[in-house]
């Protein structure tokens, strides 16, 4: 349990309420005798029976809606002192239960939100001052009537859906870890998200025209770096179907052979490290290879060096374009140190959208719908995994590329794709009858 300093006496403590509710541990009871232990034998009707003589007359009803779990204290003001331990000593505790550094800001943040929503709502909008599940709904509430800074725009459902998760996995480890008698998130559903099908991908011909978009006969040498990173980077995309944050975090040192085949092992979503192998293609190394030498000559004044186990074994995969001694290194990193920091997850997707609308590809219209087709950064893996069940590989290893922990997710790509192709209505027969040849009204004045 949480140990409260002096200083967090002013905290956020359990009601006397949520004390009251069978927190402390009762007594050991006394050991079973033989005869009663097989009397039972399980069944629900005898323990009700064996029951009913110990229960009391009345019993109180407790209302969950109402059940205060935490206060929030007398005096404490948002942005306090008193309020700052508090996230100190609870909030980031249970950030550090998950491995990545992505998953602990993101629920640092938005648990952080919360806490200021209920402190500021409480003298602005009158919201108790106790944490009960009336105060959760008004939560929940007051997110779908938020708008965007900078924007009009209200918080879509899955953003909302970030921010409830959040909150809802705060309070199942305050539960785990016996603080409150149970999780009061469990009753605030989410926001309901349209189900629809996957991002549309690129056809071969419209990678094509996206990889022709990269120039890489350039002589001037930090354009030349750039071009042959984002192109390698692009193949690498487009092959494996890794996601952005898989590129932002890769290293050389992840870069291995396995059984005569070049492969990189990723740091998959939720995972708290590379283990999770994907196959390069030897013209994907080729390009790896080429921006390794080109960065390496203009950064760290080598010649060719090998793409496996260089000079720089933690050097990320893709950095920046700056040379050494640009940036200040918050850990001892060798690769940071000496200057070469990684590409971050919004400069991948920017370069790519860039690149996606150079191609002409960032708004494609559907002649069939007349629909804009939704293509993004994230369509190349989709496109990855679409090309790869087109030419012939099996649902189980395009699970395997993607990383996909439940088959199902991957089993969207086939089940889209044959719903296209083998759908039921190209079997109705066909009852149309011929139309008449409508000119254009223009023609016909003429």
């Amino acid at each position: 349990m949480i140990q409260m300093t002096p200083h967090a006496s002013a905290g956020f403590e359990r009601s006397e309420e949520n004390r009251s509710m069978g927190c402390e541990q009762d007594d050991e009871p006394p050991a079973e005798t033989a005869e009663t232990a097989g009397s039972a034998d399980g069944d629900p009707r005898v323990i009700d029976q064996a029951l009913q003589p110990w229960l009391p007359a009345t019993r109180p009803k407790v209302q969950l809606e109402t059940l205060s779990i935490l206060t929030w204290p007398t005096g404490v003001a948002v942005d306090s002192p008193a309020f700052d331990h508090f996230l100190a000593a609870v909030v980031s505790p249970f950030c550090a239960t998950y491995p990545a550094r992505s998953t602990q800001l993101l629920y640092r943040r938005s648990l952080t939100y919360f806490f200021r929503w209920w402190g500021q709502a409480r003298a602005r909008e009158g919201q108790p001052d106790s944490f009960t599940e009336q105060l959760l709904h008004g939560y929940r509430a007051s997110l779908t009537l938020q708008q965007r800074e900078g924007t009009h725009k209200r918080l879509e459902a899955r953003t909302i859906n970030v921010y409830l998760a959040s909150l809802r996995a705060f309070c199942q480890w305050l539960k785990r870890t016996a603080q409150i008698p149970y999780n009061p998130m469990s009753a605030v559903k989410g926001m309901k998200v349209a189900k629809r099908f996957v991002r549309d991908s690129l056809t071969e011909p419209e990678v094509e025209r996206l990889i022709a978009t990269f120039d890489v006969t350039v002589t001037d040498p930090a354009a030349q770096e750039q071009v042959l990173r984002d192109y390698a980077m692009t193949l690498l995309w487009v092959s494996t179907g890794t996601r952005s944050i898989e590129l932002a975090r890769a290293q050389r040192r992840h870069l291995n052979h396995r059984d005569g085949h070049p492969i990189l092992y990723l740091h998959r979503k939720g995972s708290s490290s590379a283990e999770q192998p994907v196959v390069l293609a030897p013209w994907v190394l080729d390009a790896l290879t080429a921006y390794f030498r080109m960065h390496d000559r203009r950064h760290h004044g080598g010649g060719p060096t090998e793409p496996f186990r260089g000079p720089l074994p933690e050097h990320p995969l893709f950095a920046w374009l700056r040379g050494p001694g640009k940036y200040h290194s918050k850990r001892q990193n060798v690769a940071q140190t000496r200057g070469c920091r990684p590409l971050g997850v919004g400069s991948i997707q920017a370069m790519m959208r860039h690149h996606l609308e150079e191609a002409g590809l960032s708004r494609l219209i559907n002649p069939d719908t007349q629909s804009v087709r939704p293509i993004s950064p994230h369509s190349l893996r989709h496109t990855a995994a679409t090309l790869a069940l087109k030419h012939g590989a099996t649902i189980r290893q395009v699970q395997s590329m993607l990383g996909h922990a439940d088959i199902q997710t991957t089993m969207i790509y086939l089940h889209e794709k044959d719903r296209i192709l083998n759908a039921a209505e190209h079997t109705i027969p066909d009852f149309s009858v011929p139309l008449p040849t409508v000119c254009d009204r223009r023609e016909h004045h003429e």
